[in-house]
């Protein structure tokens, strides 16, 4: 079940978040984050800017967000999207449930006007789910990123959702 995020949802989140900052490439986030800084991020997204869960049997294995893409004025109708999912529910298909619910969201909202995802590029499941949603590839950033002792290059891509 796809629904919107709750506050009782930011312990399974953080734990989520937190294992990908520990084992993964996706985020250059080094160090785990607590609930507390969490927490300010949860209320940090206002209505352009919502956090969804997909949810079974009463657990979250996987969290969608839609956050501001800069912070000066202008930026104001573009965001970044973000999709993380519980390590055993990788490869089962929640990452498409994930973005094609939050990419509704978007483009139900008349505030925004594009989506902007950053990916390590090395990340192929999150670059093969975004072309598989439309998403154009707009050019990559090398060697910006420093994890796991090694240089990651970041890919950007985008999706226009503005309505005519």
């Amino acid at each position: 079940m796809i629904r919107k995020a709750r506050f009782e949802d930011i312990p399974a989140m953080t734990a989520i978040y937190n294992d990908v900052i520990l084992n993964n490439p996706a985020t250059f986030d080094i160090d785990p984050k607590s609930l507390e800084s969490r927490t300010k991020w949860f209320y940090s997204h206002g209505e352009n800017n919502p956090i969804i869960v997909i949810e079974k049997e009463g657990k979250v294995y996987g969290y969608a967000g839609l956050s501001p893409f800069g912070s000066d004025d202008g930026y104001d109708r573009s965001v970044k999207l973000c999709i993380y999912l519980h390590k055993d529910a990788r490869g089962e298909g929640l990452g498409t449930v994930l973005m094609t619910a939050i990419l509704e969201l978007a483009k139900e909202n008349k505030n925004i006007h594009t989506v902007v995802s950053e990916i390590t590029s090395t990340n192929a499941a999150s670059i093969h789910l975004h072309k598989s949603f439309n998403f154009t590839y707009c050019g990559t950033i090398k060697e910006c990123g420093y994890k796991f002792d090694e240089y990651h290059d970041m890919d950007f891509y985008q999706l226009m959702v503005d309505k005519d």
